[in-house]
């Protein structure tokens, strides 16, 4: 063998030991394993001759997937009150029919008075000297409107009869209407100083009148009526503190009835007869409840 032999010799001795190694790392392949079957439905089982089998179940239907839950709605806005302006748009309808308001208040309405006392009156009729004399008399006023303007209705009268045995005086008896001035009433309207009620309580009276006159005679009890005019002034002290809702006062009054014409009032004869002339004056004090 030559030095040529020699050689390849060796190569073919290094590629043998090169291949082994390489082929002695490299791994089979792992088997596949395939997956059962499932097993067959037993068949079913036969009954007695001639009998049929039993129909065999139908297998299961598949049941659908569970549908989604529907998604939730979407939170609504807080609603608005009518009375609060918003920029969220238009209020409910029965949220704006339900709006809260104030309650409305009530009209003011004009002060009741009631008035009762007692006085004189200056009266001359059916005295024979002429003489004016005081003759016991009985007042009731009632009144509506507390403030520069009022109204009112009086009621008057005068007991004479068997006081004077030896005179023939008459009683008199008059139901009035009339209106009330109180100029006062403008100046410091506000103030409720002592004074100052005293002085918005001053007032001028001036309306009509109806009047009843009568007398004794020797032929009994005669009568006459007229009509006349109200005049007259009064003067209010209160009594309660300022404030209450129910006021007390003091009435100083005077009142005269100046007729629209002279009735007689005639006795037993032609010649005995009484003018009923007007009376000087009528002065009373009257307690009065304002309200």
């Amino acid at each position: 063998m030559g030095f040529r032999g020699a050689f390849s010799l060796l190569l073919a001795v290094a590629a043998a030991a090169v291949a082994l190694p390489a082929r002695a790392q490299t791994r089979p392949p792992a088997p596949t394993v395939e997956p059962e079957a499932p097993p067959a439905p037993p068949p079913p089982e036969s009954g007695p001759p001639g009998v049929p089998a039993p129909p065999a179940e139908p297998a299961p239907a598949e049941q659908p997937p569970p549908a989604e839950p529907p998604p939730p709605p979407p939170a609504e806005a807080p609603p608005v009150p009518a009375t609060v302006p918003s920029t969220w748009g238009p209020t409910r309808p029965d949220e704006s029919i339900v709006a809260e308001s104030a309650p409305p208040m009530p009209a003011p309405r004009p002060k009741l008075s009631a008035a009762v006392g007692m006085g004189g009156s200056l009266d001359s009729v059916g005295f024979d000297d002429g003489s004016v004399r005081a003759i016991p008399s009985f007042f009731t006023v009632l009144g509506i409107g507390d403030g520069p303007l009022g109204f009112d209705i009086s009621a008057f009268a005068s007991q004479a009869l068997g006081r004077h045995r030896d005179q023939d005086p008459v009683d008199r008896l008059s139901v009035d209407a009339f209106g009330v001035l109180r100029p006062g009433s403008w100046h410091r309207p506000d103030d409720r100083s002592f004074e100052m009620r005293v002085l918005h309580a001053l007032a001028v009276e001036l309306g009509l009148g109806f009047e009843r006159d009568g007398r004794t005679s020797t032929a009994g009890a005669v009568s006459g009526t007229r009509f006349l005019i109200h005049t007259g002034a009064r003067a209010d002290i209160p009594i309660s503190p300022a404030g209450e809702a129910t006021e007390l006062r003091l009435r100083l009054a005077v009142r005269r009835g100046i007729g629209l014409y002279t009735p007689k009032l005639y006795g037993a004869s032609v010649s005995d007869f009484t003018s009923v002339h007007d009376s000087a004056a009528e002065v009373y004090a009257a307690v009065v409840v304002v309200f």
